[in-house]
């Protein structure tokens, strides 16, 4: 045993001094065929170097980075390559030294490890002594210079996908920072702590915070361009080019960042591109913590759209979201009940109100306007009471059946007329809201594509469910039908529809085609009731041209109509619907794929890891409150960062249906968090938070910085949440009872996770 002992000894040691000595210490070779080596410069420090396959060279000479903050006037970069590089059976071990003053030295040790297609590092930085200030520090690589900040696609999940045309100017995503070649991003504005690079010839490279923590403070506010506190524990992701330097990209830690634009909020402004810091460190102090670990995703072969998806994959096997189970025959009855008590009735007309405080009884300006699809949904709303009249039969189910006939009927009484003189009336007086000098609904309802058509699909399912009960109304039938023969008049050559009409006309209020995914599942639907195949091929060339102009890219635009022809989810989310109804009416697998397609891009707004409330937050005053998983909850549009909502629910059973067509495990995955995580924040019995009654939900908050971290912008209730709340449970139970009741039920075991890309 002492032989063996010595042997192992010496090997070791002979192991050591080679990976001292030598020139290159190779940590292996990735699945693209490039080798990840350790390359000692001449200096006798060491860095680290990517190459040898059809991907850009990457490489970093000084991979031990810091920025050290004592005044704004004296800032310092200082960076080191290792000091010695150890090969182990687990990888590279490697150490830094960069000293500071003559009190303070830092010991950076990191540990490299490899995958078939990740390379990961898993860094601890020690500081020695004590000195005013800050520092972060980061992990930099650096792409080959051949290649241009044009050469590249960048994404970043929920506000950045290749084109930043749509992102909003100023946000995060937006034209500003890719014309001044930065994009540096808070990972607690992100879906997952993800941003990836795309190159021309296929190859990719995604860097990942593979054990994200995203603690922050109360005090932190973006207006607060430099703070230094221990507790902050959120990192940074991004790519930039300074001059005429090579492109950099990687992790900075805590989270600092450079930004032309807002860098949060709404990101719509037009203000000149100047640059500005926002910097975050850690003190520098003995024994402050501070580590992190990163990976490295590289690909080949892929498009963008490829990108999206893989690197998106890669990053959630790599979190693994949990499941936060919930009582979903509990939630549906709670929803239900709480539905058919916020409907209001004024002389005999009833409706579901646009907007309900959740907090205290005071009603809004616009308590009697009442709205189809989009945030209304007032035919939505009514659909869920008269499904859940099916079910039961008791004095219970009657009220809501009426409640829900009675919601059509008024709806349909005050918007007789097409083209519509708009998608929402006032409850008061019958009359289309704005026709009667009420105050400005900001043309919440104007007559967009996307709210009549929304709800009259729905309308249609509704009709065809109840004629197949022996219920007849035609009166239904009648009033889409007549908006579906408008309509398609207004379609123009090249297969797209604007986005809005002037009230009761056919004169064009908003020209951009890129909304025009909404009408198709309805003109697929109206050409099966009429066996007309003009409607079919309606849909057919307006899904084409959406396809030909943004989704062959991977980027889905304007699903949201206040904020116009912006990158968002629900564009994702609604093109998934139109794809997936052509594949229904026709089978070409086209359709399919470009339903994927979309399905990729819309699940990548999804939260799939936990952010924290701020540790010094007053749990009161927290519209997210402690304690609560916060994680599956989505991005709303990328003009908007940080900002979240659960609108994505609703696709519970179009995940679930992609998962059937495709045998593809991980959209059963994904339908499971939106069926099960994303009611959190509802109040039930014994968590009402501080809701003033059980069903209620406001409709969303923020997740950035710690000053607006768990707040929403507002406290009130909105028809859509419910109603995509419920569709999700019974959207899923009408398309596959026997799936509803797996996924409803908490396994015995872990839920499969997805196959590693």
């Amino acid at each position: 045993m002492f032989r063996k002992c010595v042997i192992f000894g010496l090997c070791l040691a002979v192991s050591t001094v080679f990976a001292q000595q030598g020139d290159r210490v190779e940590l292996g070779r990735l699945q693209t065929g490039a080798a990840v080596s350790f390359v000692r410069a001449g200096g006798g420090e060491w860095g680290i170097e990517i190459a040898g396959a059809p991907a850009p060279r990457i490489l970093q000479s000084k991979p031990a980075k810091l920025e050290i903050f004592n005044t704004e006037d004296d800032i310092r970069q200082l960076a080191s390559g290792y000091k010695t590089v150890t090969k182990s059976t687990a990888g590279i071990e490697a150490s830094a030294e960069i000293k500071y003053s003559d009190n303070v030295v830092f010991q950076v040790k990191d540990n490299w490890s490899l995958g078939s297609a990740v390379v990961s590092v898993s860094r601890k930085v020690e500081v020695t002594g004590n000195a005013p200030g800050g520092f972060y520090s980061s992990v930099i690589l650096t792409v080959d210079p051949s290649v241009s900040w044009t050469d590249v696609n960048c994404l970043a999940p929920g506000l950045l996908y290749g084109d930043p045309t749509y992102d909003g100017a100023g946000s995060p995503g937006g034209t500003q920072n890719y014309n001044a070649k930065c994009f540096m991003m808070r990972e607690d504005i992100l879906s997952a702590p993800l941003f990836a690079l795309s190159f021309k010839n296929g190859h990719s490279v995604a860097v990942l915070d593979a054990a994200p923590r995203g603690d922050t403070t109360v005090e932190e506010t973006p207006q607060r361009a430099v703070m230094t506190d221990a507790r902050f524990q959120f990192g940074a992701l991004g790519a930039w080019q300074t001059d005429n330097n090579p492109i950099e990209f990687g992790f900075l830690f805590p989270g600092t960042t450079r930004s032309a634009g807002g860098g949060f909020g709404r990101g719509r402004g037009t203000q000149p591109a100047t640059p500005r810091w926002t910097r975050r460190y850690h003190p520098i102090s003995q024994g402050v913590v501070h580590s992190y670990q990163v990976s490295f995703r590289f690909g080949q072969n892929e498009s963008f759209r490829d990108v999206t998806r893989n690197a998106w994959r890669w990053a959630w096997n790599t979190l693994n979201p949990p499941i936060i189970y919930i009582d979903v025959e509990q939630m549906r009855r709670i929803l239900t009940d709480h539905l058919v008590a916020q409907a209001n009735t004024i002389d005999g007309r009833t409706a579901m109100p646009f907007v309900i405080n959740t907090i205290t009884d005071e009603k809004q300006w616009n308590y009697t306007m009442t709205a189809m699809g989009f945030v209304g949904k007032n035919i939505e709303c009514a659909d869920q009471l008269l499904r859940e009249s099916d079910r039961d039969k008791t004095e219970r189910g009657q009220k809501m059946r009426q409640t829900g006939l009675a919601i059509i009927s008024s709806l349909i009484q005050a918007l007789p007329t097409v083209p519509l003189q708009g998608t929402g009336y006032n409850l008061a007086t019958g009359k289309p809201w704005g026709s009667t000098g009420e105050q400005s609904d900001n043309n919440w309802t104007a007559p967009w594509l996307r709210n009549a058509t929304e709800d009259m699909r729905v309308l249609m399912r509704a009709y065809r469910r109840e004629k197949a009960q022996g219920k007849e109304h035609p009166e239904w039938f009648n009033w889409v039908k007549q908006y579906v023969d408008w309509l398609i008049l207004q379609q123009r050559p090249d297969g797209s529809f604007p986005r809005r009409w002037e009230r009761g006309s056919s004169e064009v209020a908003e020209a951009a085609g890129t909304t025009s995914y909404n009408p198709v599942p309805l003109l697929v639907l109206m050409s099966d009731e009429t066996s007309d195949p003009k409607y079919k091929e309606s849909a057919i060339r307006a899904a084409e041209y959406v396809w030909a102009n943004w989704g062959n890219r991977g980027v889905f635009i304007g699903g949201a109509i206040d904020n116009p022809n912006i990158t968002d989810k629900e564009a994702g989310m609604l093109s998934l619907e139109a794809y997936l109804s052509l594949y229904d009416a026709t089978k070409e697998s086209k359709w399919l794929e470009h339903a994927q397609a979309a399905a990729n891009f819309a699940e990548s707004w999804i939260w799939i890891w936990q952010v924290p409330m701020p540790q010094d937050a007053n749990d009161s005053q927290l519209h997210w409150k402690k304690g609560v998983p916060a994680l599956g909850f989505q991005g709303i549009t990328a003009a908007v960062a940080g900002a979240v909502d659960e609108y994505l629910d609703w696709s519970v059973p179009s995940y679930t249906k992609l998962y059937k067509l495709t045998k593809d495990q991980h959209y059963l995955d994904v339908a499971r968090v939106l069926l099960h995580n994303t009611k959190q924040m509802v109040a039930l019995p014994g968590r009402q938070y501080d809701y003033k009654g059980i069903g209620w939900q406001q409709e969303g908050w923020s997740m950035s910085t710690g000053s607006r971290r768990g707040i929403g912008g507002h406290r009130f209730w909105l028809p859509w949440i419910s109603a995509n709340h419920l569709y999700g449970i019974t959207g899923l139970e009408e398309y596959d009872p026997a799936l509803f009741k797996m996924l409803c039920v908490k396994p015995a075991t872990p839920a499969a996770g997805t196959t590693a890309n």
